[in-house]
């Protein structure tokens, strides 16, 4: 499995409409084969994270080109403070 851990610099107001975003968006996501899902968490001290999960990087890869993450990416940005951080890891043991 990768998974990319994703730091939201989100406008506080729009937390409910994010959360909702996150889930319709995960629909159009999901079909694609290898997406295994994206969930939304938030930290005690108010910071919020993506975890997205595929099957392997080439999955994460081919899904980062597709028209639907192109669009799905433009849209992120209506949320955010400034742009997100990544950092992505291989699955090694669970």
């Amino acid at each position: 499995m990768y998974v990319a851990i994703i730091d939201i610099p989100l406008k506080e107001e729009r937390e409910n409409e994010f959360s909702a975003w996150i889930k319709e968006t995960n629909k159009i996501l999901s079909k694609n084969s290898g997406f295994i899902g994206r969930r939304l968490g938030k930290s005690s001290d108010g910071k919020y994270i993506i975890i997205a999960e595929f099957q392997d990087e080439a999955t994460h890869h081919r899904i980062h080109q597709s028209p639907e993450h192109h669009q799905i990416s433009l849209q992120l940005m209506d949320y955010l403070k400034q742009g997100p951080s990544r950092k992505f890891f291989d699955i090694i043991s669970q």
